[in-house]
């Protein structure tokens, strides 16, 4: 009887010992996918935080451009409302030659009538 449980007794703690190796096991090998689970996530947030930059990167320069159409915008209607004023002058010289150039035609045509 002695022999049986001596037996059951190594027994036992041999299995214990392979349970205590499978939980070494485990630990293992949770240890590790935490591990590769941490630097993926330290990588994805260094991507993440890389995306943001270059967003806000280009929100900066899509405003930059923005400001500058809008300012060369008021430029140019500053540059065609002087157009517009210059050209009043132009309007009436120009309505002038057109007259003289009827006189002119008026006068020849008189002439070859004469």
């Amino acid at each position: 009887m002695a022999e049986k449980s001596m037996e059951e007794y190594m027994e036992r703690i041999r299995v214990l010992d392979e349970l205590e190796q499978q939980a070494m096991g485990l630990s293992r090998m949770l240890t590790t996918y935490t591990d590769r689970l941490q630097e993926r996530l330290e990588q994805r947030v260094e991507i993440e935080a890389g995306s943001e930059a270059v967003g806000l990167a280009s929100i900066k320069n899509l405003e930059a451009a923005v400001m500058k159409s809008v300012e060369q915008r008021k430029v140019l209607v500053e540059k065609c409302q002087q157009l517009d004023r210059d050209m009043v002058g132009v309007q009436a010289v120009s309505d002038q030659v057109q007259e003289i150039k009827h006189l002119l035609d008026v006068m020849e045509y008189a002439k070859r009538k004469s």
